[in-house]
């Protein structure tokens, strides 16, 4: 069932569709080109999840299954990660590269190529799905990606930390 909000003065609708699932339906984003654009968006998207908790209380909700109730609660480790990503990630590697590692030790620096094969997992994935259904995509450079993979998440994570913070404070929304 499906609800539907009217942005006018008119009474709400309930509308009866009904839902399937589809094992390899294919979901896409049209990604700003522009930077600034693609902050604005993360700091939009940043928001709403801070603005979900607001009115979801997961841990008091009795309409949540446990694994909505799982992934839910996973998600409000996003802020934690980016602000580690944003402040204590950079701090540890100067520390590192000084010889000190308080934040961060040589060997926790594996995780890198840990988070690169879990990268190149999901892709081998992905590739195999689109084949599956006969869906071509233009190639990617293989150094583009790495690129895009250890620098992507340092890059948004101000964005992100800003939406987040925004929210918090019941700042004014400006789309």
């Amino acid at each position: 069932m499906i609800r539907k909000r009217n942005t006018q003065k008119e009474p709400d609708v309930t509308v009866l569709i009904p839902i399937y699932n589809a094992k390899n339906a294919i979901a896409y984003t049209e990604v700003p080109e522009k930077l600034k654009d693609l902050g604005k968006q993360r700091k939009r998207w940043a928001r709403g999840m801070i603005e979900a908790f607001k009115k979801v209380k997961i841990f008091k909700s009795k309409k949540l299954s446990p694994k909505s109730r799982h992934l839910m609660f996973m998600n409000i480790l996003f802020p934690f990660i980016d602000l580690a990503l944003l402040v204590f990630v950079p701090l540890g590697l100067i520390l590192l590269a000084l010889g000190n590692p308080l934040l961060i030790s040589w060997i926790s620096l594996l995780v890198i190529p840990l988070g690169l094969l879990l990268c190149l997992v999901i892709e081998i994935k992905r590739n195999n799905m689109l084949k599956e259904i006969d869906c071509k995509l233009e190639k990617r450079s293989i150094f583009a990606f790495i690129v895009y993979i250890l620098l992507y998440a340092f890059i948004l994570a101000p964005f992100c930390i800003v939406g987040y913070i925004l929210e918090l404070f019941n700042c004014k929304k400006k789309w």
